[in-house]
């Protein structure tokens, strides 16, 4: 429990200070716990402690509450905080300031339940440390396996360590920096434990009305924000006497302690981003962690409030950041931080690549063939297949021309996703892609919106330019369950229509009676291309082709997790051409 730093950078605790934090009702953001719900926040957070061992603390002079609360020798009301007229208990005796170091309040016993004593909970980390030199490990084992009897010298063994733990007590007993700090974060706690509650985008700004048999804690005449505007930076530097090298000292105190106990150190700036309530519901230490980063934070924005300087954050205090990831000037945006940090994760669910295709039949054999030829879907690729819904819906009309999708794969390329357009020769889709490949970006990172090989139009249509007549009279029969069987040559003068996909559809309306069911065929196209007596080659089909090039695209096109990397890729030949 020593303290190894400059004692000019350490904090001391200000005389009355448990008063003065009940005097300014610095209860209402992160309300005081009476012991037995102090210790119960406490094992939750894995700390061993009772109510009956946080008598035996205070008793040895090592860990006290905040204040303490007596029965009242008359009939009165509980407590209130905010103090009204004649509510002060400090004035009547009914309640006592308990955190002066050394303790020299009067400890009550075990049984008397005349007394109550309310503790912070950013005492925590003091609590951590004086629980961490008060415990023996012991491993059983090596003891058991050495025979029936214990050896020679385990008594003598714990004596020492008994009485090496006892002559340690005095320094012990003296210690008044880490109280401090617990003592500072609750004094301020009005005004900077919500935005410490906070998951990077919103804040919960709320007063909390709380009571027992001892006090009544609530204010209805005023709001959180009155509250919190009431906490002066300057008169609490004053009340403390700060520096910034002790408020510095402090806030990297509590950062440590935070990362020390932390088991998910590592995943620090993607916890911060999720929600209060999920992070409440973590366990033992991780929990005790979340609390400790809520002092430090609070911490931390109280010396940019005094010193208008922004210290690194929790996880960035230890050793040295020779890369920040993401940079610190992008973290003032939040979504672009997140937007970096889930990248860094691999749990960002953003596409790394969209395929647009011309109707929903034509996204089903994407689907079918993607999971038939590598073995795993779309999805686990990060590509999204979107259907246009015919090629008019993708070129647009004559007033807009082409310009609508195309400005939709703009804004897609500025974020990080690939744009891939897949069409069948009709209308204005060689139009399309003569454009579009021209087209110029609206975001200023690229001259062009995207590459000519990144809009794919078929010779004739996705059926045509990969199935032969033959095969496509196959499936036709196959589609409508063979009640009706169509012949090559009348599928060859399909092809030769000048609208080959309309003149299919026309020919099995006019053979069954029935529309023709483009899913059901898609199911049979392919099905023929993987079967075994097919003429052409898998590898040889060019919509297989096509999806090898879309697969190996999307592998090549990693989210970014810094604006170095952002903007890098931004200006490269991968997503669009140069000029």
């Amino acid at each position: 429990m020593s303290e190894n730093a400059d004692s000019s950078k350490l904090l001391s605790i200000p005389s009355n200070a448990g008063r003065a934090i009940v005097g300014s009702a610095a209860v209402l953001a992160r309300p005081l716990l009476k012991t037995a719900d102090f210790a119960k926040f406490s094992q939750a957070r894995s700390l061993d402690v009772d109510p009956a061992r946080l008598l035996r603390l205070e008793r040895l002079g090592l860990f006290a509450p905040v204040f303490r609360v007596k029965t009242p020798e008359e009939d009165v009301p509980p407590m209130r905080i905010p103090h009204g007229d004649g509510d002060d208990w400090f004035e009547r005796g009914w309640a006592w300031d308990t955190t002066f170091v050394p303790i020299r309040h009067e400890i009550p016993r075990d049984e008397d339940r005349s007394q109550e004593g309310y503790y912070s909970v950013f005492q925590l980390d003091y609590l951590r440390i004086v629980l961490s030199e008060l415990t023996l490990p012991v491993q059983l084992d090596q003891l058991l396996t050495k025979g029936p009897q214990l050896p020679a010298n385990w008594e003598r063994s714990v004596a020492d360590v008994v009485e090496w733990t006892r002559s340690s007590l005095t320094s012990a007993r003296e210690h008044a920096f880490r109280p401090a700090v617990a003592l500072l974060c609750q004094y301020i706690s009005n005004r900077y434990y919500p935005a410490a509650m906070s998951d990077m985008r919103s804040t919960r700004m709320r007063s909390t009305t709380s009571w027992d048999s001892w006090i009544e804690v609530g204010d209805p005449r005023k709001s959180a924000e009155d509250h919190a505007a009431r906490v002066d930076p300057a008169d609490v530097a004053s009340r403390f006497n700060l520096t910034p090298a002790r408020l510095r000292h402090a806030y990297e105190t509590l950062a440590h302690s935070q990362e020390t106990v932390d088991p998910l150190a590592r995943w620090y700036p993607l916890v911060q981003f999720v929600a209060v309530d999920e992070r409440e519901r973590l366990k033992g230490k991780a929990l005790l962690a979340e609390t400790l980063r809520r002092g430090s934070l609070m911490l931390r924005a109280l010396h940019r409030d005094l010193y208008n300087e922004e210290l690194p954050p929790p996880n960035e205090v230890a050793g040295t950041v020779i890369n920040y990831i993401p940079e610190l000037a992008v973290r003032s945006n939040q979504r672009r931080y997140l937007e970096f940090v889930v990248n860094d994760y691999g749990l960002n669910p953003q596409p790394k690549l969209v395929l647009f295709v011309e109707g929903q039949s034509d996204e089903r054999a994407v689907h079918l063939l993607f999971e038939r030829l590598f073995g795993y879907t779309t999805y686990k690729a990060w590509i999204e297949v979107v259907a246009v819904r015919g090629v008019d819906n993708a070129t647009g009309t004559r007033e807009d021309g082409y310009r609508a999708i195309m400005r939709l794969i703009d804004y897609l390329h500025h974020h990080q996703t690939l744009g891939i357009v897949v069409l069948d020769n009709e209308n204005n889709a060689v139009k399309l892609k003569r454009e579009g490949g021209k087209m110029r970006s609206f975001f200023g990172h690229r001259n062009r919106v995207t590459r000519p090989e990144y809009i794919h139009v078929w010779k004739t249509s996705f059926e045509f330019d990969n199935f032969s007549d033959t095969e496509l009279a196959l499936c036709l029969t196959r589609a409508c369950g063979g009640t009706f069987v169509f012949r090559r040559a009348e599928i060859t003068l399909c092809r030769k229509s000048p609208q080959p996909g309309s003149a299919l559809t026309r020919l099995y309306r006019q053979r069954t009676s029935a529309d023709l069911n483009k899913m059901r065929l898609s199911d049979e196209l392919v099905d023929q291309i993987f079967a075994a007596d097919a003429r052409r080659k898998v590898e040889n089909r060019p919509i297989v082709k096509l999806l090898q090039r879309i697969a190996r695209l999307a592998l090549r096109n990693p989210p970014p997790v810094t604006q170095e990397i952002y903007d890098a890729n931004q200006q490269s030949r991968f997503l669009a051409k140069k000029s």
